[in-house]
């Protein structure tokens, strides 16, 4: 399962697990990650979990910023909606997150593939 951890000077001090298709994060209370910042719009970000349609059996997980004051970066670029992978650093106002996944494959490895 994905997790998303925050980050403080690159130390995990929470984490989130993504166990829903959509995750909310901002100030306001009804966000399933609040995040009780001035930097952090009451509804600022979407996490979306859906089911790859490229690969069964596991998912694509999105980031999609819903017209935040401050923005949302993903690797430093800010975004509006971007397709995340492990190990990808979310910063929400001033907070940094890492998406973590130890069970989904490495996307950006080669699978070579030979013909019997």
């Amino acid at each position: 399962m994905s997790q998303l951890a925050l980050l403080v000077d690159d130390v995990i001090v929470s984490i989130f697990p993504l166990d829903k298709p959509d995750i909310t994060i901002g100030r306001d209370a009804d966000c399933d990650i609040q995040v009780d910042e001035t930097s952090v719009s009451g509804n600022h970000a979407r996490i979306e979990i859906r089911p790859s349609d490229f690969l069964d059996g596991h998912e694509d997980i999105f980031l999609v910023d819903l017209g935040s004051t401050n923005g949302t970066t993903v690797n430093d670029e800010k975004i509006e909606r971007c397709q995340l992978k492990p190990n990808d650093v979310i910063e929400i106002g001033w907070n940094r997150f890492k998406l973590m996944d130890d069970s989904q494959v490495n996307r950006e490895t080669t699978a070579i593939i030979t013909r019997v």
